[in-house]
This record gives C-alpha cells, sequence and structure tokens, in this order.
C-alpha cells in the first residue's frame, strides 16, 4: 500500500514539474493575431505600429526577452497596449535600463532584451514613429 501512495505521488509531482516548466516555456505575446501595438510614451504623443509585419516582428522580440528579478522599481518610458483580432487587449510597460538593455513588465514579471534585440526593436519603433 506504501509503495502504491509513493508512486502515485512521484507520478504527480513529475506531472506537475512538467506542465510547470511548460507553461514557463510558452510565449509572453500570441504575436499571431495581433492587429496594433500602441506605444504613449510619457508627455509624447502615441505610436500606433499598424504594419502587420512590424507587430509581428517587435512581438516576436519581446517574447525573445528573459525572465529576469527586479529589486528596485523604475518608471516606463512607454505604456504598451496590444489589440488582437478579437477586440482583446494586452498591455505592458517598456524602458531602457542602465546597461542600454530594452526591459519591459508584463503582469508582474520582468523580461530583459539583449543588446541585439534592443537595437532591432528601437528600429522598429523609429520606423513606425515616423510614417
Amino acid at each position: 500500500m506504501k509503495k502504491i501512495i509513493g508512486s502515485i505521488a512521484v507520478i504527480a509531482l513529475l506531472v506537475i514539474t512538467f506542465f510547470y516548466v511548460y507553461s514557463r516555456t510558452g510565449d509572453v505575446f500570441p504575436s499571431s493575431n495581433a492587429d496594433l501595438i500602441i506605444l504613449s510614451a510619457h508627455g509624447n504623443e502615441k505610436t500606433k505600429i499598424k504594419n502587420r509585419q512590424n507587430v509581428k516582428d517587435m512581438l516576436d522580440i519581446l517574447n525573445q526577452g528573459k525572465q529576469v528579478k527586479l529589486a528596485k522599481s523604475v518608471s516606463p518610458d512607454y505604456d504598451a497596449t496590444i489589440k488582437y483580432h478579437e477586440d482583446r487587449f494586452d498591455s505592458f510597460s517598456m524602458w531602457l535600463d542602465d546597461q542600454q538593455h530594452m526591459m519591459y513588465k508584463h503582469k508582474d514579471t520582468y523580461y530583459r532584451l539583449n543588446r541585439h534585440d534592443t537595437k532591432l526593436l528601437q528600429s522598429i519603433i523609429k520606423e513606425e514613429s515616423k510614417s
């Protein structure tokens, strides 16, 4: 009886661990059905990223971010809103850290982009702000 209960407990822990790891490997933002990203900088006009390819590229870049722990509170450079097909919205905050890496906060979790991804993201924002 003890062996059966022990094996059930081990299997349950393995299943829980598998689903926890699986949930952490998924994308933060689904890019396949996003229509628009609105970036609002403090004190400036809103930048709308309307080009579907740029929206997809930007969300794919953001999904490359590594989850980090942040010790101090930072005021964001941008507040962003993503509009999806089904009239569903998602929001996050974005800023540059001291080392010029783009950071963002989504649902109380902080993410950091590497320098290359930061430059790509900035080029998309700059391109869309001109149009």
